[in-house]
């Protein structure tokens, strides 16, 4: 993205709390700063990580999620009291000044891996969306090969909106979340002329459903996987926003505002700290 095009943006998925970045992380956040990246959730995996990841947010000045990621079901540490721990985390968290936790994350159910138990990955969603309910905060949801399931549960279980992270499901799946009251995630798949499907949802689905993320550092862009630069960074989120751009041919700058608001629409407790550092920063910046 050209200096002059620097749009407000939000990265709605990251781990920014991961080993790759404890060398360099201060540089990552810069770069994303100067990108135009005004705010990110930094989404948990697990227990093992919830403190580093509010750490993390709080010096980023960024947002927090806490959760138990479907992945981390195949520790034998992880358990359907997994739910009952997060509610204690999120209690102790949310009562600290300042805090930067705004949404139950990462959670969800994942039907790639090969070996994970389905019943046990599903006794930890479930106790995880009863969490969120209860403390009235959005998700970010893992949805690899199990869009239909995340939603029946979504159905028993409601939660007050978020956003389905990663999505790369049909377009009659995108409108069931988009029913549901869940943005979809769009970020580096987005970028591959082979990802016809999530690049023709991308283009068509309703505007307001649309939000955009990097994972990093996963998820490589085409042009990060071509030029063997594999870790991803929040700043990549500028060169999704031009993808966005591109693919439903309006201009960035249009865009731009519109995928900013669905963003906060889908985690409304980052305007709390959108405004709490505007405040802090005085009306010179």
């Amino acid at each position: 993205m050209s200096p002059e095009l620097c749009l407000p943006l939000i990265d709605t998925h990251n781990h920014l709390q991961v080993e790759s970045f404890d060398r360099d992380r201060e540089a990552v956040v810069r770069r994303a700063g100067d990108a135009g990246v005004a705010c990110a959730l930094v989404a948990g995996g697990s227990p093992l990580d919830w403190e580093k990841c509010v750490s993390v947010a709080r010096g980023a000045r960024w947002c927090a999620g806490l959760g138990v990621h479907p992945l981390a079901t195949a520790s034998a540490e992880v358990t359907p009291e997994s739910g009952e721990i997060l509610r204690d985390a999120l209690r102790k968290a949310l009562s600290e000044p300042g805090s930067p936790v705004v949404a139950v994350a990462e959670i969800g159910l994942d039907g790639y891996v090969a070996g994970l138990d389905w019943k046990k990955q599903e006794e930890v969603f479930a106790s995880q969306l009863k969490v969120a309910r209860d403390f009235g905060l959005p998700v970010s949801l893992h949805v690899r090969r199990s869009v239909d399931q995340v939603a029946k549960w979504l159905r028993r279980i409601p939660v007050p909106g978020g956003v389905a992270h990663a999505f790369n499901g049909s377009e009659e799946q995108a409108r069931v979340f988009i029913g549901l009251g869940l943005k979809l995630g769009f970020g580096g798949a987005m970028t591959y002329s082979g990802s016809r499907r999530i690049r023709h949802l991308a283009a068509t689905l309703p505007l307001g459903s649309i939000v955009l993320e990097t994972d990093s550092p996963d998820m490589p862009s085409s042009s990060r996987r071509d030029a063997g630069a594999l870790r991803t960074e929040p700043s990549d989120i500028a060169s999704y926003l031009g993808i966005l751009s591109e693919l439903r041919r309006v201009p960035a700058s249009d865009l731009a505002p519109v995928i900013y608001e669905n963003s906060l629409n889908a985690f409304p407790l980052m305007r709390r700290i959108l405004g709490a550092r505007t405040q802090a920063e005085g009306p010179e910046r």
